[in-house]
């Protein structure tokens, strides 16, 4: 006799949970050259996209959505839906089997023509202060900082779980720091550096020289090519506001 799964012990559950997805911004619809864009930027950070989650964010453009999901596909990311998608997009996403999502203070530049909202957003000086507040308290506990004081080579990881990371050298290309908490870095930052990597996005990372292939906080992150030119080999420290990954000469 085939047995029945009761009420009390469902073999499906559904929960709800936040999590943190990357946004691609499509701004043509050639697919062979997004397709091209796509392989020269995984190709800055080998291994670090794999596997990824991501939204695509349609900035005036509508190309071939299932065509571009197989890209992504071919890429190792894997499409998860369209973000703040107009009706034409929207009936696109639905053909090519992609979930909708919108993100109120997100996607200026290319917002949804969705109906009012019975809540109204908070003010632009109230979402300042809270960032702000965000960004300078300190009272979250740490574990104890990971200190490096020799070089970090090319093809070495060093991970700081639950702390900050200090490297007192300097760091390679073809190097990985990664920080639950903060990095700093007093010599030349090159390879990668992902702080906040438990999702912490009051974390920064803080370098002498800033020559990196790409940086990342709580998830958000810039590849070399995305970094202002007037940048490169300075001092600099990298933060987050309200989403945007800023990287900005220190004092």
């Amino acid at each position: 006799m085939t047995q029945q799964t009761s009420s009390t012990a469902a073999g499906v559950v559904f929960k709800g949970r936040m999590m943190t997805l990357t946004v691609v911004e499509i701004r043509e619809t050639d697919c062979e050259q997004i397709a091209a864009q796509i392989d020269t930027q995984l190709a800055r950070a080998p291994g670090f996209f794999a596997r990824m989650p991501v939204l695509v964010s349609l900035i005036d453009v509508l190309p071939d959505l299932a065509r571009l999901a197989a890209i992504f596909h071919a890429a190792d990311l894997v499409v998860v839906g369209v973000l703040d998608a107009d009706e034409a997009a929207a009936r696109a996403a639905g053909e090519a089997g992609l979930a909708l999502m919108s993100s109120p203070g997100r996607g200026a530049e290319n917002p949804p023509p969705a109906a009012p909202r019975a809540t109204p957003a908070p003010s632009a000086a109230a979402t300042e202060a809270e960032t702000l507040d965000a960004a300078e308290d300190d009272s979250t506990p740490r574990g104890p900082a990971r200190l490096v004081t020799k070089p970090v080579r090319s093809g070495q990881q060093i991970y700081a779980r639950g702390g900050d990371l200090v490297v007192t050298s300097s760091v390679s290309e073809g190097a990985e720091l990664l920080a639950d908490g903060h990095i700093h870095v007093y010599g030349a930052l090159r390879g990668r550096a992902l702080a906040g990597a438990s999702g912490d996005i009051t974390a920064r990372i803080f370098c002498k020289r800033f020559e990196p292939d790409l940086v990342a906080i709580a998830g958000c992150y810039k590849v070399a090519d995305a970094i202002d030119e007037g940048l490169v080999s300075k001092p600099v420290v990298v933060r987050l506001d309200n989403d945007n990954l800023l990287i900005e000469l220190q004092e």
